[in-house]
């Protein structure tokens, strides 16, 4: 083995680097600009711009061309790249390996997840993580299903419950599919079609539409509305998205439209006043899985929230699928 001598020297050397200044750097590499890196840091610009500030002084190079459009590495900030990701990698295994050896298992898990599962199951997951692992803590971040991707490729989370669709962008992920649940309408009691024990999709296309989530086509917005109706989506009269299950189920209640929305998220707000009805779509359902990446699959920390996820109680009106 190589003797490494940690005595420090230069101060501008390796053992003067933090590992926070590391994680902006190759964010702001990896997204192409600061303002992009915020998003997955959870930090604020001035705070990356600080970190990358303190990099360069401390390597006595520059990073980045600033003057491009998008920013981009300079050749010092490519060849310096590798090098620093492998580094954070190396020092999460040997903290990884370090607290394996603990009677106690301790450990920080950050989880990636969207309201409506946060509300009716990551707490049973939670308390099946935590009765084995006392010493476990947890970490929440909350998203959208494009957010939740880039927390997951970029090492914002450990792991991110997300449904299936729309497809990931980065297709190496590792995933484990969770659960199935039903895409719905949502109406006023009185509404005319409640007579109707399912409604079809023709049905749906003579009503103004509430769906979720907010956004635009290409960002997603009112995917599961869109996916429902499959090539009909064209002809929909989408009066309104919203990412909040509680909006949509107002709007409903005040006679702007009949809501579709998924099984999960109508749990968790009252529908008292409201009928709901199954939707005759192939497509009416999404998939639900838990996703991590491939380099973190032999992580303790991972293994552990995978194993407690397996115990865990789904919630109610879902339908089981094991990937396994």
């Amino acid at each position: 083995m190589e003797i490494v001598d940690l005595a420090p020297r230069d101060p501008r050397d390796a053992m003067s680097l933090q590992t926070a200044w590391l994680r902006s750097f190759l964010a702001v590499a990896d997204k192409g600009g600061f303002g992009a890196a915020t998003l997955v840091l959870h930090l604020s610009q001035s705070r990356v711009s600080a970190h990358i500030a303190a990099l360069e002084h401390a390597l006595g190079v520059t990073l980045f061309d600033r003057k491009a459009r998008p920013i981009c590495t300079t050749e010092a900030g490519e060849l310096f790249r590798g090098h620093a990701l492998n580094a954070l990698l190396e020092l999460q295994r040997g903290v990884e390996a370090a607290r394996s050896t603990l009677d106690n298992f301790v450990a920080h898990v950050k989880i990636g997840s969207y309201p409506s599962v946060s509300s009716t199951y990551l707490p049973s997951v939670l308390r099946a993580l935590t009765a084995k692992y006392p010493g476990i803590t947890i970490e929440l971040h909350e998203g959208t299903a494009s957010t939740l991707e880039e927390m997951v490729v970029s090492g914002a989370v450990d792991l991110a419950f997300r449904p299936l669709l729309p497809k990931m962008h980065e297709t190496t992920l590792c995933h484990r599919t969770i659960w199935r649940e039903d895409i719905v309408a949502v109406m006023r009691e009185q509404d005319p079609l409640t007579h109707k024990a399912s409604l079809s999709v023709a049905d749906i296309l003579e009503r103004p539409l509430i769906g979720n989530p907010a956004g635009s086509e290409e960002e997603g917005g009112g995917f599961d509305l869109r996916n429902t109706l499959g090539e009909d989506a064209a002809r929909a009269d989408i009066a309104y998205l919203t990412d909040q299950p509680a909006t949509l189920v107002a709007l409903v209640r005040s006679a702007f439209g009949i809501g579709i929305i998924n099984h999960l998220a109508l749990e968790t707000t009252s529908t008292e006043g409201l009928a709901t009805r199954t939707i005759d779509s192939p497509t009416a359902h999404r998939e639900v899985a838990l996703f991590w990446t491939r380099r973190r699959s032999d992580a303790a920390v991972v293994k552990a929230f995978l194993d407690a996820q397996e115990q865990a109680k789904l919630p109610p009106g879902v339908q089981p699928i094991s990937s396994r």
